[in-house]
C-alpha cells in the first residue's frame, strides 16, 4: 500500500494514542478563554518565503500559530500596526480574521415534550436505509478510522456518542488560541434557531454548546449499542473540534442593544476554522467533516487561505468533506465564495431527500458538487412541511434526518434536522469505512470510490448533484481489489 508522506496512517494514529507524537506548532493552552485585547486584532497571513516569520515579529506582531507547514500564520498585534504588517508581508496576502454568525444551521424548531427513552430508532433512519448502510456494515464499520467533527462541539455524555468519542484530543479554538480540558463555557440554555438564551456551565471545552455538532457526529459514527440510532461508520473514533463559540447578541447586532434578556449568537472566525483543520491534520485523523460554512462576496484572500489549508490536508493523507450550503443557488454561476464548500480539494456534498430528489434548500452545480447524500426535506418546502411527524416526542417532519442531540439543551436525546450539514457526515462516515479497509488509500482515491459508485439520479429536481447519491456497499466494491 502507498505510504502517505512516508508514514503509515495507522502507525501515526497509534503513536498519537500512545502519546508519542508532538503536535507540531499547534499547542494547547488552559481551558479558560484568552480574549484578544481591545487594542489588538488577529490576522491570517499567507506566507510566501522563509523570511516572513522574522518580518512579522519585527513589525510587532505575535505569531500565535503556524499552519500547513509554515504556509499560513495566525498572528496578533496592535490594530494600528496593520499597515506595517502588510508591508512586512510584501507580496503575500493579509486576511482579516472576520467573525461571522453561524446562522444557516438548519433545525426543526419544535416545542414537543420529552418522551420516554426511545427504543432503537433504525426504522426511522430512512437515510441509512437509502444508502444501504446496514449491508455495508457486514463488510466495514469504520474500525480504526478517526473522524474529526469540526463544529459546535460534540456531546460528551450522549449514549450514542460517548462510546466513540476521543475526548482527550478534543479542542476548542477561539481567537486564534487552542484550549483543552474542562472550563467555564457558554452554552445554549434551550434549543432555538438564531438568537438563543445562554448560560455558563462547567464542561469539557470541546463539548457541544448548541446541538449541531452532536447531530452531525451521530449521522457519521453513532455506534451499534442499542441506544437509539446507528451512524454510517459505527466503529469510527470521533475527535470533537470546536471553532464555534457564543458572543453576546448585543455585540453582534446593534439593533438589539436595548434588550434586557441575555441572548447569545453562535459565531466562528476564519483563523479558528483554519486552526481546527490544521490541528486535525497534525494529529493524523483520517477524515475531516466541515458542516460549518460562510459566504464571502468576492473575497479571494479567504478562498486562498482555505484552499491552502485543504491542499495541505490532502497532501498529508486526510480526506476533507464539506457541506455545500443551503442558499438554493447554482454554485457554478454565483460570483460569491462559498467556503469551505467551494474548495477543489474538498469532497463537496449536496443534499437529497427520501425520494432521491434535490432538497429544496440545497446548493447545487455539477462543477462544484462532487456527490449528494441524504440531508432531509423534499424538493419543495410545501411538500416537506406537509408530512406529519410519526412520533409525538419528535414533532418535526420525518423526512428530515434523525440523529443525536444534547438532552440538556433539547430535553430529549434525538431530533430531526435537515440541511447539507446532515448530508456531509453521511459521506464522511462512508470515507471512514473505506479507510478501515484501505488505511493508506489516498484521499483522491477515496473520493473517486465514493463518487464513481454513486447512484445516478435522473428526472426533475436532480440536476447539479455531481455524480449522484452515495451508495455505501457500492463504494466498498470500488476498493475491493485493494483489500
Amino acid at each position: 500500500m502507498n505510504q502517505l508522506g512516508g508514514r503509515s496512517r495507522r502507525s501515526v494514529l497509534k503513536r498519537v494514542v500512545e502519546g508519542g507524537i508532538v503536535l507540531g506548532s499547534v499547542g494547547a493552552v488552559s481551558a479558560g478563554d484568552r480574549s484578544v485585547p481591545a487594542d489588538q486584532e488577529v490576522y491570517v497571513v499567507l506566507a510566501g518565503d522563509s523570511e516572513l516569520r522574522g518580518r512579522i515579529e519585527r513589525a510587532g506582531f505575535e505569531i500565535l500559530n503556524e499552519l500547513a507547514d509554515g504556509s499560513i500564520f495566525i498572528v496578533q498585534g496592535a490594530a494600528e500596526k496593520a499597515a506595517e504588517l502588510r508591508a512586512a508581508a510584501v507580496a503575500i496576502e493579509l486576511v482579516p480574521n472576520e467573525t461571522f454568525v453561524l446562522d444557516t444551521m438548519e433545525a426543526a424548531a419544535t416545542d414537543g415534550e420529552s418522551g420516554d427513552e426511545p427504543e432503537p430508532l433504525y426504522e426511522d433512519q430512512w437515510d441509512k436505509q437509502l444508502t444501504r448502510a446496514q449491508a455495508a456494515h457486514d463488510r466495514a464499520t469504520g474500525e480504526g478510522a478517526t473522524l474529526a467533527v469540526i463544529d459546535s462541539g460534540v456531546s460528551h455524555s450522549h449514549p450514542d456518542l460517548e462510546p466513540r468519542l476521543d475526548a482527550d484530543r478534543g479542542r476548542l479554538f477561539r481567537n486564534g488560541h487552542v484550549h483543552t480540558g474542562v472550563g467555564e463555557v457558554t452554552v445554549a440554555e434551550e434549543s432555538s434557531l438564531l438568537l438563543q438564551p445562554t448560560k455558563t456551565a462547567t464542561r469539557p471545552v470541546a463539548a457541544d454548546v448548541y446541538g449541531h455538532g452532536s447531530h452531525v457526529a451521530g449521522i457519521a459514527a453513532a455506534p451499534r449499542n442499542d441506544a437509539g440510532i446507528v451512524g454510517m461508520a459505527p466503529d469510527a473514533t470521533i475527535v470533537p473540534l470546536r471553532p464555534a463559540f457564543y458572543k453576546d447578541a448585543t455585540d453582534v447586532y446593534d439593533e438589539l442593544s436595548d434588550i434586557d434578556e441575555e441572548y447569545g449568537v453562535l459565531v466562528t472566525t476564519i483563523a479558528d476554522m483554519l486552526l481546527a483543520i490544521d490541528y486535525a491534520v497534525e494529529i493524523g485523523v483520517d477524515v475531516i467533516n466541515l458542516s460549518l460554512r460562510k459566504v464571502w462576496p468576492g473575497d479571494s484572500r479567504s478562498f486562498a487561505a482555505f484552499r491552502r489549508i485543504a491542499s495541505h490536508a490532502i497532501e498529508q493523507g486526510t480526506v476533507v468533506v464539506a457541506a455545500a450550503g443551503n442558499e438554493m443557488v447554482d454554485l457554478d454561476h454565483d460570483s460569491r465564495y462559498f467556503l469551505p464548500a467551494g474548495i477543489p480539494d474538498a469532497i463537496t456534498v449536496a443534499a437529497t431527500g427520501p425520494t432521491d430528489k434535490r432538497s429544496h434548500y440545497s446548493n447545487y452545480g455539477d462543477g462544484t458538487i462532487d456527490v449528494a447524500a441524504p440531508g432531509g426535506g423534499y424538493e419543495t418546502l410545501d411538500k416537506t412541511m406537509s408530512e406529519e411527524p410519526a412520533r409525538v416526542e419528535y414533532p418535526a417532519p420525518t423526512n428530515y434526518v434523525l440523529s443525536s442531540v444534547p438532552e440538556e439543551i433539547y430535553g430529549r436525546q434525538y431530533e430531526y434536522f435537515s440541511g447539507t450539514s446532515m448530508a456531509a457526515p453521511q459521506v464522511a462516515g462512508l470515507a471512514c469505512l473505506l479507510r478501515e479497509l484501505a488505511p493508506d488509500l489516498h484521499p483522491r482515491r477515496v473520493e473517486q470510490a465514493i463518487t464513481e459508485s454513486a447512484v445516478d439520479l435522473s428526472g426533475e429536481y436532480t440536476s447539479g448533484l455531481g455524480t449522484g447519491r452515495i451508495d455505501a456497499p457500492a463504494a466498498i466494491d470500488r476498493i475491493s481489489d485493494r483489500v
